[in-house]
């Protein structure tokens, strides 16, 4: 969707007066989709490319240890912790067959991915979001953190690494 100059000024103010609120109730606030909120983010925090990628993100993605899996909707936040199983294609969907986290994503629906890294209450984060021709977030996956709830560097270099490879492309 295109933004109208009034509202994506309005939705940086929002970002700016609250830099680590949650993408979707400011995209609630203002009545736009959160990719819409993505594309609004600050320089450096957003890097987003076409969904046509999916399955090389995935693929990536699988050999990163334990993320969060995060499914956002107006009803429910659920996390699942656990490691992305390496899945395959059927039928339109990446079927990942794996525990805690598994299911079948319609990879099909997927027009974007935006690799975030920003602070989320307070936090650094860096995450994958999902989202699809409405823009609507799909799913997102989190970075895990360790002990002390620091961001695992490991995993930090993967996600690094793989958002140059694929800004490159």
């Amino acid at each position: 969707m295109t933004l109208s100059v009034q509202t994506r000024k309005a939705v940086t103010a929002s970002l700016a007066a609250a830099p680590g609120a949650v993408l979707e109730e400011i995209a609630a606030r203002h009545g736009v989709s959160t990719a819409d909120v993505v594309a609004c983010l600050p320089a450096g925090e957003a890097l987003t490319i076409s969904g046509s990628r999916f399955e090389d993100v995935m693929t990536a993605i699988a050999g990163w240890g334990e993320v969060t899996f995060l499914v956002n909707t107006p009803d429910v936040i659920l996390e699942a912790k656990g490691t992305v199983p390496q899945g395959s294609m059927g039928r339109g969907f990446y079927n990942l067959h794996g525990k805690p986290i598994g299911g079948h994503l319609k990879a099909d629906n997927c027009a974007s991915i935006a690799f975030v890294s920003r602070k989320l209450f307070s936090s650094d984060t860096h995450s994958v979001q999902f989202y699809n021709r409405d823009g609507g977030c799909m799913f997102k996956i989190y970075l895990g953190r360790g002990e002390n709830r620091e961001l695992i560097p490991e995993q930090i270099e993967h996600y690094l690494a793989l958002r140059a490879r694929m800004a490159a492309h």
